[in-house]
């Protein structure tokens, strides 16, 4: 499958490569909020005071790979009445069939977040936390014409007209150190805070606001508006066609004959030559420096409820060595191919999943028209905000038995959610807890379970979200709209001077 830089954020609205390969929103497992013994609860609230100190195992303290999409697998594969596995894009499924069961947008997310080294200790009157983390957050929005362009679009009549609105691709890569600081106000009330320097690794963003789409007795007509795409990334060399001479058919006017001519269209030149961008070896590093805060805060109301609240990553990154590239221009545009699969399992067939993936790579690299409109430029973005909302019941009867009610919401654009999640929590010893519990989004429902095992001297968790609904028998893939998470860490604790002093919250 296609590598390039450039292009692998610009055909992200492909489905394929969500069916072909998921790559990891950067956040910790939501199961640990009401986890007293686990090391890494203030990243969800930062007046979250843990147990005792703790420092991580290097690169291993708490990794999360998350993926969340408003369609699956299901929406488009579909399988023969003789066993074989087909594309939305095969003749033998009907438009209707593939159309009934999309959603009107495709949302997708894709996260990953490592913490290189962190440690917590009590001093200075409260709880102290600081950690070094590398993270990534992938999203796209893509409206539903596009795929009925892509399904019926195969020998359209004159005249037919396709409108795609809002699509939106945006990836966000950088690297955190965050400085936290909770204290107890008195017996019912805890803050917390963190300052996080944040150094910008790479960003893409691609936002069209509109494609007018037409179809001509020999080709489709495609008008842009409002098409823009930001690349910011030290080291990225993104040439022009016209520097690299590599041209595409497509770039040449044709004769009467519909043939095809030694003349470029106008244009041309300044097209972006999407299998020549690469990166220079020699001049990677940082392109960008921000800062973020987080706010957090519990209230204690009694021994049988407490409530908390927090605000997290409410900051900025500004963005140096920036491209940027627009498409202003009308062209045309021959059409999506057919395209059938056979194996979903043998890449050296023409016919196999990565091959047929590289195909709608090419067909959506002849409508991506981004000419360069500049590059070296600067601009600032700010991270995707998140408020979290927690309520937990603590059991009269048995006091190891917790249940709490969590509200998360991120707030980021055409890529913002929100999920409300409900939890049953037990800690029948005093080195282990577990997390049970079931959460709804927009992106469908899922099933949650975190085990902490946390005696003294060591620390080690792990917790999954899994997508409650249909999935593939033979490659338990979801079929549907799906939110899922793994996470799971190893750290090394130590207690306070005076144990008896602090108090978990």
């Amino acid at each position: 499958m296609k590598k390039n830089i450039l292009f692998t954020v610009l055909s992200g609205l492909a489905v394929f490569a969500f069916v072909d390969e998921v790559v990891a929103q950067p956040q910790v497992n939501r199961s640990v909020y009401f986890l007293g013994g686990a090391a890494y609860r203030h990243e969800l609230n930062p007046a979250f005071m843990g147990e005792g100190g703790y420092v991580s195992m290097p690169g291993l303290g708490n990794l999360s790979v998350s993926a969340q999409g408003t369609a699956g697998v299901g929406d488009f594969l579909f399988v023969k009445p003789n066993g074989g596995l087909v594309t939305f894009m095969h003749e033998e499924v009907s438009s209707k069939e593939f159309l009934k069961g999309l959603p009107n947008r495709l949302k997708m997310g894709f996260n990953f977040n490592e913490n290189l080294l962190s440690a917590g200790l009590y001093a200075w009157g409260g709880f102290n936390t600081i950690g070094l983390s590398i993270k990534s957050n992938t999203n796209l929005s893509v409206p539903d014409q596009l795929f009925r362009f892509m399904k019926n679009g195969v020998d359209a009549p004159e005249g037919t007209r396709y409108t795609v609105n809002d699509l939106n691709i945006l990836t966000t890569n950088y690297a955190e150190l965050a400085l936290g600081h909770a204290r107890r106000i008195n017996d019912q009330w805890t803050v917390g805070a963190k300052m996080k320097f944040l150094v910008g690794l790479a960003k893409a963003t691609v936002k069209i606001d509109r494609l007018d789409i037409e179809a001509t007795p020999d080709a489709w007509r495609i008008t842009p508006s409002g098409a823009q795409a930001y690349l910011s990334a030290k080291g990225l060399v993104v040439p022009t066609r016209g520097e690299t001479g590599h041209y595409a058919d497509s770039d040449y006017e044709l004769d009467a004959s519909g043939k095809r001519t030694d003349k470029l269209k106008p244009g041309s030149e300044q097209l972006i030559s999407y299998d020549d961008v690469n990166f220079d070896d020699k001049n990677i590093g940082p392109t960008g420096f921000g800062m973020a805060f987080d706010f957090g805060a519990t209230y204690r109301l009694n021994e049988d409820w407490t409530f908390s609240a927090a605000v997290l990553d409410w900051g900025f990154i500004r963005w140096k060595n920036t491209l940027k590239a627009i498409m202003n221009n009308s062209f045309e545009f021959d059409g999506f191919n057919e395209i059938p699969v056979k194996s979903a399992l043998e890449d050296n067939n023409p016919n196999s999943i990565n091959n047929q993936s590289d195909r709608i790579v090419d067909d959506l690299e002849q409508m991506a028209k981004f000419t360069k409109e500049g590059e070296g430029l600067k601009r600032t973005t700010a991270l995707a905000a998140t408020l979290n909302f927690g309520v937990q019941y603590t059991l009269l009867v048995y006091d190891r038995l917790k249940f709490g009610v969590l509200s998360s919401s991120r707030f980021q654009g055409r890529h913002s959610w929100t999920e409300a999640r409900v939890s049953a929590n037990i800690s029948p010893l005093t080195w282990f807890e577990a997390s049970v519990n079931y959460a709804f989004s927009n992106f469908g429902s899922t099933g949650g379970l975190m085990l902490n095992f946390h005696p003294r001297g060591f620390n080690f968790f792990v917790a999954a979200d899994v997508p409650l609904c249909k999935y593939a028998p033979k490659y338990y893939v979801p079929l549907n709209r799906f939110s899922a998470n793994i996470n799971w860490g190893i750290n090394f604790t130590f207690r306070p001077k005076f144990k008896t002093k602090y108090r978990c919250v």
